[in-house]
């Protein structure tokens, strides 16, 4: 028996948010063995990209450093959010890889700061002041820039097919009045 176009989209959405959330507790585990917290970095591409290990109690750009408890509520809500967008989203392949970059990456974080009380991050741009983060932030920044992009351009799509089907049954009107 052939497995339906559904299974196998539900299939690909589970494997991409299981190896993100795989990918990053592994790298999280690696830095952890292999360096110190706030200590020296390691040069990964000259001064540009770095290895700085970090415990993130807070956000980005250290927004609420005490807190753990918020983000740990607000990633519980992601992850249903995610969940449910991607049951409702149809069955397009980049709506649905995009909610699994992201949820992966919520429950990447959400592990963390629900068994350490903070997020492991570790890769450092230098060349720009960006915050220190790991493979969860980046996943969930593909998955949203992703989903920006899919329902930009289907909003394009639909109205350009609303335009055509008005501009349809505008021509079908006067054609019958004729």
């Amino acid at each position: 028996m052939k497995p339906s176009s559904d299974t196998l989209r539900t299939t690909s959405f589970a494997l991409i948010a299981l190896f993100v959330f795989l990918a990053d507790q592994f790298s999280k585990a690696w830095v952890q063995t292999h360096m110190v917290v706030d200590s020296a970095s390691t040069p990964i591409f000259g001064r540009f990209l770095e290895l700085t290990l970090t415990h993130n109690t807070g956000g980005a750009w250290g927004m609420l450093p005490s807190g753990n408890l918020f983000f740990v509520g607000f990633a519980i809500c992601a992850s249903v959010a995610l969940v449910y967008g991607y049951i409702k989203s149809g069955k397009e392949l980049l709506s649905g890889s995009a909610f699994a970059l992201a949820l992966g990456g919520a429950f990447g974080n959400l592990l963390d700061r629900v068994t350490h009380g903070y997020v492991v991050d570790f890769f450092d741009v230098r060349i720009i002041h960006w915050p220190i983060f790991n493979v969860a932030d980046s996943a969930i920044t593909l998955g949203i820039v992703l989903l920006m992009y899919h329902f930009v351009v289907d909003g394009r799509e639909a109205k350009s097919a609303a335009g055509a089907n008005s501009k349809e049954a505008a021509n079908s009107t006067a054609d019958a009045e004729l």
